[in-house]
């Protein structure tokens, strides 16, 4: 069974591609009109997503970057800058795409469970979401959001 957890250096030599590029591109900052940074608390589901949906976000995004000697996703504030980015800067279609997008993974990793992700133990979200996860990649399952969410996660990272 395939581990989604990522190696810490792998990833951010990945982000800080991604960053250089991404700071190239804007050149602006909090000045800039339409600049949104995101909460530094997670979200009790005042924005777009609701209370149950934040906590399978923070869920998932610590299943795919867990804790170690430093901050996991949700630690690191991941979920509440999903929140901001659906709340402040997504249109109605990407609202609607991620919230159909995790209904549906969180029902396919739930698929025969008795218990929702969210009150799965860390090593039991773990052991379904790299089974997940390999079969996304192996192009056994298409799931063009799972793909795009972890991409998410990272990068908000």
């Amino acid at each position: 069974m395939t581990n989604i957890s990522l190696d810490r250096r792998d990833m951010f030599k990945g982000l800080l591609a991604i960053s250089a590029a991404g700071a190239l591109a804007a050149c602006g900052g909090a000045d800039e009109p339409g600049f949104v940074s995101a909460p530094s608390e997670p979200s009790d589901g005042d924005g777009y997503f609701n209370v149950i949906e934040m906590a399978q976000i923070a869920a998932l995004a610590d299943t795919i970057i867990p804790a170690t000697e430093t901050a996991g996703a949700a630690g690191a504030g991941v979920p509440a800058t999903l929140q901001a980015l659906a709340t402040e800067w997504g249109d109605d279609g990407f609202r609607a795409y991620w919230r159909t997008g995790l209904e549906s993974l969180t029902s396919a990793l739930e698929n025969g469970q008795n218990t929702s992700f969210t009150e799965m133990i860390a090593a039991e979200r773990n052991s379904i979401l790299s089974a997940y996860d390999a079969r996304v990649f192996d192009s056994e399952i298409d799931d063009q959001f799972y793909r795009e969410f972890k991409a998410t996660v990272v990068q908000a990272y």
